[in-house]
């Protein structure tokens, strides 16, 4: 792909790959994450008049099929924040910053681990998340602080398996198993909250039902989300 060449480093790179990035940047595993997060502000904002999103945060997939995944945001990641140290606003102050988002499981705590042995400067709770049942609001951004308040809201829930699919109530993911009872292949409980393992097919399925059926209700749990990351990025 042909870019311009008045363009930064940055957005020169993400043009030629097709990712829309904005000054704050959270990268997710795959396309369905980003789709759900888009779809959770677009209601949120007809509702609320609310833009999570606006003109400075963007959601970006790290890539499709081999190319995204834990992979992939470690990939884009360590690349884009490299290119990011040298595009600064006139203040000096940097232009954009990246950060990544993974599912809590055992990929993504090895993700977490393989990127800061690629590069010791990032940090988890800071540009490195895992995506928790509950993102605490926290005023204290301190990677430390952040991390005490991460585990002091999920009490009883460490260790768990989570996904942004886990997001959604219960009585709409048993809305969607009264369709498609194979979609599911194990689940784990800890006081209300359920962890779902989806199949291949039974993942398409849910995203499908999702744009078909939600309403801004079942999507408040990702809404949440996306408040708790635009406090991560320093955001209103």
């Amino acid at each position: 792909m042909l870019v311009p060449d008045e363009l930064d480093p940055v957005e020169r790179y993400g043009m030629a790959l097709g990712l829309a990035v904005r000054p704050r940047t959270v990268l997710v595993e795959g396309s369905t994450d980003a789709d759900l997060f888009r779809l959770a502000a677009r209601l949120e904002g007809e509702a609320s008049g609310l833009d999570l999103l606006g003109t400075d945060l963007a959601i970006v997939a790290a890539g499709t099929g081999d190319a995204g995944g834990t992979h992939g945001v470690i990939r884009e990641l360590v690349a884009l924040r490299a290119m990011a140290r040298i595009c600064l606003l006139p203040n000096g102050r940097p232009r954009y910053r990246f950060i990544g988002l993974f599912d809590n499981d055992k990929a993504g705590r090895q993700a977490v681990r393989a990127v800061r042995e690629l590069d010791r400067s990032v940090l988890e709770y800071k540009d490195v998340f895992r995506l928790w049942p509950l993102m605490p609001l926290s005023s204290n951004l301190d990677p430390g602080a952040l991390q005490r308040a991460f585990e002091k809201e999920n009490g009883g829930l460490k260790g768990m398996e989570w996904e942004l699919e886990d997001m959604l109530p219960n009585e709409f993911y048993n809305s969607f198993l009264s369709e498609f009872p194979g979609a599911v292949f194990r689940s784990a409980t800890a006081g209300d909250k359920v962890h779902r393992e989806l199949t291949t097919d039974g993942k398409a399925r849910l995203h499908r039902f999702v744009k078909q059926y939600a309403i801004r209700s079942d999507l408040a749990g990702v809404v949440e989300v996306l408040k708790a990351l635009r406090v991560y990025l320093g955001l209103k």
